[in-house]
């Protein structure tokens, strides 16, 4: 198959949706597909038509999002039609419902090409960005994003809330639960103790250590994470903390730390990225969210496969990977003190620790990049056949 890719953010931009469109490309073209992924041209101009190993990349004029720190977006105004031409791709893949993902509904439907969707995320969390986080904002949003999506073949959701919600708001396409992946042979668990320790004295982990892995957003609620470890260290006062990403909200969360006086605990370790984001996760006991915005994480599925346990509130796409009393805890939302509570057993309690450390591998598994993306080859070749 020849398969156009059309997505908003792209590597070397950091993010859930990012990843997720990379590395599907990447084993799709493995697969022996011909893989072209339109995407916006990043600040440094340096990614233009560029090829990322077995799959070619093809840059939009951009300029920045301003609502959104280092973010950009294309004008649809049909850039991509004259590529796409000569291409003539099979199907069409878009993953945003963006500026991209506008033009890969004008390729389409000019050019008469089935086009499945996929939804990652739930938008109405970031309307903060927008100066729109009200009830009337949410309702356009949702309006909006199911709106797009009506207007493909197909639409396909990585968890059973999201889809719900979409078809609440108005969905009327047919829609395929195709949860996200991991790449389990870069994400695996370290169960030699003294490389445990190496990596903890790479990272600069004295003892024990629960990380935060993600985008540093407002949107995370990764402030509760931080009150929830400064009440953990009056228990235990060599716990360190590990937050790895970045984002808008980094500096208001160092001054957080600052503030509670905790700060000598917390290391921010800014985006690492494959073997050396495995290495980091590794150093960790525990992983930790307190997000009510997430769909299927990446974040939380790398972090399962390197065998740590998680403990999550219980909301939207979470409630999906977290399995209570079996790879970890739900703590109660908006409760530092519940959050703190469930980690402190976790880390009290070997046993426990090792065995919701290897169930969080087990699920993890059932995720991996191949079977996720066999899924994802199956759900191409059925909706051409359809429209054929």
């Amino acid at each position: 198959m020849k398969i156009a890719i059309f997505s908003d953010t792209f590597p070397p931009q950091t993010n859930g949706v990012a990843n997720i469109a990379y590395y599907s490309a990447k084993e799709l073209a493995n697969l022996g597909h011909d893989v072209f992924v339109f995407t916006v041209l990043p600040k440094n101009k340096n990614q233009k038509n560029t090829a990322y190993e077995n799959i070619t990349v093809i840059t939009l004029p951009s300029i920045p999002a301003m609502i959104y720190p280092n973010e950009r977006f294309t004008l649809p105004l049909g850039f991509s039609l004259r590529k796409l031409k000569k291409i003539k791709p099979d199907i069409i893949h878009t993953h945003t419902p963006l500026s991209v993902g506008t033009e890969a509904v004008l390729a389409a439907k000019l050019f008469k090409i089935p086009l499945i969707g996929t939804h990652h995320t739930f938008y109405d969390h970031y309307l903060k960005y927008l100066k729109m986080d009200h009830n009337l904002g949410k309702k356009i949003s949702w309006r909006l994003t199911a709106g797009y999506y009506n207007r493909c073949d197909l639409v396909l959701s990585p968890s059973l809330s999201l889809a719900e919600a979409l078809k609440t708001s108005g969905l009327k396409r047919p829609i395929e639960i195709i949860q996200n992946f991991v790449d389990i042979d870069i994400f695996q668990p370290s169960n030699d103790a003294d490389n445990k320790n190496k990596l903890k004295e790479k990272f600069g982990i004295k003892d024990k250590s629960i990380t935060y892995m993600g985008r540093l957003g407002y949107e995370k609620s990764i402030d509760q994470i931080i009150r929830a470890f400064a009440l953990m260290l009056k228990e235990l006062p060599d716990l360190t903390l590990m937050l790895i990403g970045d984002g808008p909200e980094r500096a208001n969360l160092e001054k957080l730390a600052e503030n509670l006086r905790i700060q000598k605990n917390v290391i921010f370790t800014g985006f690492l990225y494959k073997e050396e984001l495995a290495r980091a996760l590794q150093a960790n006991e525990v992983f930790l969210t307190a997000s009510k915005s997430e769909n299927l994480p990446l974040s939380i599925l790398e972090a399962m496969a390197v065998a740590l346990p998680v403990v999550s509130v219980k909301e939207n796409g979470l409630a999906e990977l977290t399995k209570e009393n079996i790879n970890g805890f739900f703590a109660k939302t908006d409760n530092p003190e519940d959050l703190a509570q469930k980690t402190l057993t976790i880390l009290r309690n070997q046993k426990m620790k090792d065995e919701f450390g290897r169930a969080s591998r087990q699920i993890a598994e059932k995720h991996s990049l191949k079977k996720i993306v066999s899924l994802m080859e199956n759900a191409y070749k059925k909706l051409i056949k359809e429209k054929s």
